[in-house]
């Protein structure tokens, strides 16, 4: 997983870099596979971090105490959560 030059240039600083690739390798898996969960459910990321799909800062979701798309259960909530979203901001007067 890692580029061989990589682990060359490592090798050079860090003579036992090999003793600690599988950890690093386990980490950045670990890190893509955050990625394409928090992707797939609509999240956006940039320099400031994660937002949620209606904007809010991930560490404001995180004070909210709301699941994160990698954690279990995540999607009947999320469910909930925008029906419950979806429903409060329908005009009751033109919403057959």
């Amino acid at each position: 997983m890692t580029d061989p030059s990589f682990n060359l240039a490592q090798l050079e600083r860090r003579p036992n870099w090999y003793e600690h690739i599988s950890a690093v390798e386990n980490a950045m898996a670990a890190q893509d596979q955050l990625y394409r969960t928090r992707w797939q459910a609509g999240w956006s990321c940039d320099e400031g971090g994660w937002y949620a799909p209606d904007g809010t800062h991930e560490s404001d979701w995180e004070l909210e105490a709301y699941p994160f798309p990698e954690d279990p259960g995540y999607q009947e909530w999320a469910d909930a959560f925008w029906h419950h979203e979806r429903l409060d901001n329908e005009d009751p007067i033109t919403t057959p």
